[in-house]
């Protein structure tokens, strides 16, 4: 039996993008994400069960963390960037995004929970970020 090379998958530079009036908005370069799934659960011991342990999982949390450079706004093709994410952060509300460069594009609702950037002497300025996604990622834009 021929033994299978294996394929490894590759993380690489992606877009954040925004969801405005009518189209996405470039917003930041990503040099890297993570995506975390968590499952929260609930855990019951009664007469049933036999005195076992019995977990449910009652739902999925879904969150994006991402890293990026700070980049001249213009690099993007116009009024972009790092202060837009403050901006939205600041609305308190959440937005449409989408991600290009995992799994192609994924689309999902989400709301910016931390913001943080450094800027340190003679190197490249950069920010850190985490969203907290509401629903599932989709993979085609839920408003088409």
């Amino acid at each position: 039996m021929a033994k299978k090379e294996r394929i490894y998958v590759k993380g690489h530079t992606g877009i954040l993008y925004v969801k405005d009036a009518t189209s996405y908005k470039p917003l930041v370069c990503i040099t890297s994400t993570s995506v975390d799934r968590s499952a929260n659960t609930s855990e019951m011991v009664n007469y049933c069960t036999q005195g076992e342990t019995v977990t449910q999982i009652d739902s999925i949390s879904r969150s994006v963390s991402f890293d990026a450079t700070i980049v001249d706004e213009t690099d993007l093709g116009g009024d972009t960037g790092y202060a837009d994410l403050v901006a939205i952060m600041e609305t308190k509300e959440s937005h449409m995004f989408k991600i290009e460069g995992r799994d192609g594009e994924q689309f999902f609702s989400a709301s910016i929970t931390s913001l943080s950037d450094t800027f340190a002497g003679g190197e490249n300025a950069t920010f850190s970020g985490t969203m907290t996604v509401h629903g599932e990622f989709l993979a085609t834009d839920p408003s088409i």
